[in-house]
């Protein structure tokens, strides 16, 4: 069975410890406390639910119209990407999964992206990996850009059953730019982890049904 990740909202923590909150750039921030509060110590998993059908299709536009629903306006990205351009991007190949749903920002100098790759299940790990590299390269690639950067260092990656979700959201950080690195890096964690506790959720209540 395979373990559900649960995200957390490490923006919160370092707001209320002053705890040092620059995360390491070699790994995806997939631990700690839950967007909701009451479930903070909860490390799900997929063997608590024996009823789930990982056989089930489950139509990936309608994970991605819950998280614009919840999201509304701060939900930026709008232009598909397709087979090639994604694994031009994350080295995630066909061979690799059975759907994905990928969205970005129109112009590449903007950088709001979901992905969900429904992977089969030799290579949820490597997909993962995938991920994980393409995260750091961006990091790179927008050293000079501060409030891309942010947005970079605080993207998501959670994976539910084979479902593994990607999630550099944040839209208008403009409120938060003047601040500091770390207030822009909370607010766009805040909007990941809201994003990914619905994805959670859906994909484990129709995986049940």
């Amino acid at each position: 069975m395979r373990k559900v990740t649960t995200i957390v909202m490490a923006g919160i923590v370092f707001l209320l410890t002053g705890c040092e909150n620059q995360l390491p750039e070699d790994e995806l921030v997939n631990n700690g406390q839950a967007f909701e509060m009451k479930q903070a110590e909860d490390d799900l998993q997929a063997g608590n639910f024996p009823m789930l059908d990982r056989e089930k299709f489950i139509p990936l536009t309608e994970l991605k119209d819950n998280v614009k629903e919840l999201l509304g306006d701060n939900y930026w990205p709008e232009v598909d990407l397709t087979e090639e351009e994604l694994a031009q991007k994350t080295g995630i190949t066909e061979e690799m999964y059975v759907d994905f749903l990928a969205e970005k920002q129109v112009l590449d100098a903007h950088i709001d992206t979901m992905i969900i790759i429904q992977a089969k299940e030799a290579y949820v790990g490597a997909v993962e990996q995938a991920l994980e590299n393409y995260r750091s390269a961006i990091i790179e690639e927008n050293r000079d850009h501060p409030q891309n950067l942010g947005k970079a260092m605080a993207s998501r990656m959670e994976t539910i059953d084979n479902y593994v979700c990607f999630v550099q959201l944040g839209a208008d950080t403009t409120a938060v730019a003047g601040q500091g690195e770390d207030q822009l890096i909370a607010f766009c964690q805040e909007e990941n982890e809201r994003a990914l506790y619905v994805l959670e959720q859906d994909i484990l209540e129709q995986l049940r049904d």
